[in-house]
């Protein structure tokens, strides 16, 4: 894979079962900020998910947040790529907590462009 970001779930399906994984992971977990490539279903058809999972801790270092921030999925779509970023509510990014959130996304069937809050308020500031 010369990029991080692809866009053929054929092409990852191949590698991912060429390496027996589920996912790729860009990086080292415990994390607070992690990328990584699954595949999913999106409005209908399968696709290349070029996500990224964070703490809202983390990414409110890097952003304005409400003192009280909801976790959220934030959905968008560039030159055939589908990009999804996820900010969760816990302390760090491990192993389970990508499961989970893979689980979540590909469960999730009414996904939609653009960003969505949900979930319990974490006291980030």
């Amino acid at each position: 894979m010369s990029s991080k970001y692809m866009t053929s779930p054929a092409e990852l399906q191949s590698r991912l079962q060429s390496l027996q994984q589920e996912y790729l992971l860009h990086g080292d977990l415990p994390a607070k900020d992690i990328e990584l490539l699954f595949t999913g279903d999106f409005e209908g058809r399968e696709v290349v998910w070029n996500a990224r999972i964070m703490t809202l801790q983390e990414y409110a270092r890097h952003h304005k947040v409400a003192s009280d921030p909801l976790q959220f999925i934030d959905i968008r779509q560039q030159q055939g790529k589908f990009f999804i970023e996820i900010g969760l509510n816990i302390e760090q990014i491990d192993q389970a907590a990508v499961e989970r959130t893979i689980i979540m996304i590909r469960k999730y069937k009414r996904l939609r462009p653009g960003r969505h809050e949900y979930g319990a308020r974490s006291k980030t500031e």
